[in-house]
């Protein structure tokens, strides 16, 4: 929105819900308007639609009009959002009581609906325990004696919309007063740091090059919100642009606006920049899928992490059942049976200490994290184990298909135990759906994979136990990922202290890493799997149709390897009731090469056959 925009005739709503809310946000709200010669909505939403009797006003706040308007409604939020894409203002104004939200939540349940899906320009005025206790009315003189005393404005800026939305609407707010635009340097990056932030201000504030009521100023702070409250106590007002930060984002550097607005002893405004419909559509799609899950409220989350931490403590009941499932995973792939497989998934315990990895980075729990992994790592060596020593049971045998089918993993491995990860976490989270787990726990199939790294280290088969363990380490990383995703999304998060973010932090860039290199192999893998299979088409399909050349044949098998160099051997084994012709298999030979585009070798084996007529059997003898 232009400031020609602005200031015609513009509209500025404010939604209070609170007597202690109304003199400063009414005050900041008359402020706004008076300067874009505009009016001012003040909207209240109440169970049942009544104006409350609390809600008495001037008629006029200075030069401006100011209109009440009640709605009915349960949830605040949801009504004032619907009130805002009916008719929407130019501005909105909300009052904080500077609880920072938990979880989920940045300001709380009922604003955070509001920022997601206004389409107009909103603030969020802090509100003191002084407003609070108020309890007359509010007057003309009384708002006019609060802006009056602001004269010094400090707006934190790093380059984004909002700083630049702050600094407008400080100026307007405050006519007399002077206007500091802050960055603040980390000391640890040095001049650099300050130069960056220089050149940052003065793009920032390039609009009012030529205003003396604005001016820059960088710092420099071994911590940004210390910094900044640093700064702020110097001046009347903290003007604070909002954070376009997601629920990750936030989780891993902590929201800074959320922190500075709570934290500082000086009045603060956060402001957010409107989207415009589109971009409030686009939101208010985000917000949609934000709040598709169910809310876990704090006793619920506890239960959640205590029912988990006791999954994955490695006891002796553990141990015994990994053994156990290991060995039936054995069995069963030594028996090429997939029904014994699924019921060793069914057994095993590992699936609750893969979920916990994800939970303790989530919460940045240190604790958890340790004995998850102590349970992951003792609980994958002992599988491995009882598979090496079940292969003795298997001694001289070949691998089973079962075995040959987890040593090749995917692509598509990887999506199945994403998907199994945030399942499993779901359903841990949901006593609703927890008759889930078994089927969660035969997607994941954590232990036959180890029990087929224990085979093939027995059989001397290292290439299949290297792709087992390749697989097991697959969905290993992605099912923690996954799970602490949804354990996010969820309402789950690291506490405020910098200790618990930075094992967040690092949690979430080591699960990243491993992600991104476990797809990587994969994606060479399939590639290479895709090839083989298109090669194996091409010979398949030139073998039947030049099958004549070798006269009355029947094929029985084949098999093509591929050389260094571009050509192909192909050992194939036919049946014939004669000797077939040098110049016949020499010609299929070359008709093969043709179609297949590539020098072929052949080594052709026949096997001598007899076809015999029908007869009758002789007669019984009287």
């Amino acid at each position: 929105m232009s400031d020609e925009q602005e200031r015609s005739g513009s509209r500025v709503m404010v939604a209070v819900g609170e007597r202690g809310h109304l003199e400063p946000l009414l005050a900041v709200g008359c402020a706004l308007a008076g300067a874009r010669d505009g009016r001012v909505v003040v909207l209240s939403v109440t169970p049942d639609g009544q104006r409350p009797s609390w809600l008495t006003l001037p008629e006029r706040c200075g030069e401006v009009e100011v209109e009440v308007q009640v709605r009915a409604g349960a949830k605040p939020g949801v009504a004032i959002a619907r009130s805002l894409l009916l008719d929407p203002p130019d501005a909105l104004l909300l009052g904080w009581e500077g609880d920072a939200g938990r979880g989920r939540y940045l300001l709380g349940s009922t604003l955070d609906p509001v920022l997601q899906r206004a389409p107009c320009d909103v603030m969020v005025v802090r509100i003191t325990p002084e407003d609070e206790a108020l309890g007359e009315p509010s007057s003309t003189e009384r708002l006019a004696k609060r802006l009056a005393a602001i004269k010094r404005i400090l707006v934190p800026a790093a380059g984004g919309p909002n700083a630049a939305l702050a600094i407008r609407q400080g100026l307007d707010l405050a006519p007399e007063a002077q206007v500091t635009a802050l960055y603040v340097a980390r000391r640890s990056l040095g001049p650099g740091a300050v130069a960056l932030g220089r050149e940052r201000l003065r793009q920032t504030l390039e609009p009012w090059a030529d205003n003396e009521r604005v001016r820059p100023l960088v710092v420099q702070s071994d911590d940004i919100v210390a910094g900044i409250l640093q700064e702020a106590k110097r001046h009347d007002l903290l003007y604070v642009g909002a954070s376009e930060e997601s629920l990750v984002g936030r989780a891993l550097f902590g929201n800074i606006p959320q922190r500075v607005a709570a934290e500082s002893p000086t009045p603060v405004i956060v402001v957010r920049h409107g989207a415009g419909r589109v971009g409030s559509l686009l939101r208010q799609v985000r917000w949609g899928l934000f709040e598709a899950l169910p809310k876990v409220d704090v006793s619920e989350r506890a239960e959640i992490y205590l029912d988990i931490w006791r999954g994955a403590r490695p006891r002796v009941d553990f141990y015994v059942m990994i053994g156990l499932a290991a060995a039936i995973a054995a069995l069963g792939l030594l028996l090429n049976s997939p029904a014994v497989i699924i019921g060793a998934m069914l057994v095993a315990p590992l699936m609750a200490a893969v979920i916990a990895l994800g939970l303790g980075v989530v919460q940045g729990d240190a604790r958890l994290l340790r004995v998850a992994i102590r349970s992951v790592v003792r609980g994958a060596v002992l599988a491995i184990a009882v598979g090496l020593l079940m292969s003795l049971a298997g001694s001289g045998r070949a691998p089973t298909a079962e075995m040959l089918s987890r040593a090749q993993p995917s692509l598509l491995d990887l999506a199945v135990a994403l998907a199994s990860g945030a399942a499993g976490a779901y359903a841990l989270s949901r006593k609703d759906v927890s008759a889930s787990l078994p089927g969660v726990a035969i997607a994941a199939a954590l232990v036959p994979p180890l029990a087929t790294v224990g085979l093939g280290l027995g059989m001397g088969q290292l290439a299949m136990a290297g792709g087992a363990l390749l697989l097991f380490a697959t969905n290993l990383v992605a099912i923690s990922a996954a799970g602490g995703l949804i354990f996010l999304w969820l309402g789950f998060a690291p506490e405020p202290e910098e200790n618990k973010r930075q094992v967040f932090r690092s949690g979430v860039w080591g699960a990243a890493i491993l992600l991104g290199v476990i797809s990587i192999i994969l994606g060479w893998l399939s590639v290479d799997s895709l090839r083989a299979a298109k090669l194996d088409r091409g010979v398949q399909a030139a073998i039947v149709a030049e099958l004549g050349a070798l006269g009355e044949v029947e094929l029985v098998s084949w098999e093509v390897e591929a050389a260094e160099s571009a050509a192909l051997h192909l050992d194939m084994t036919v049946k014939s009731a004669g000797e077939i012709d040098p110049a016949g298999a020499a010609a299929f030979q070359r008709e093969v090469a043709a179609r297949l585009g590539r020098p072929v070798g052949l080594t052709l084996s026949t096997v001598p056959t007899q076809h015999l007529a029908p007869v009758l059997p002789p007669a019984p003898r009287p």
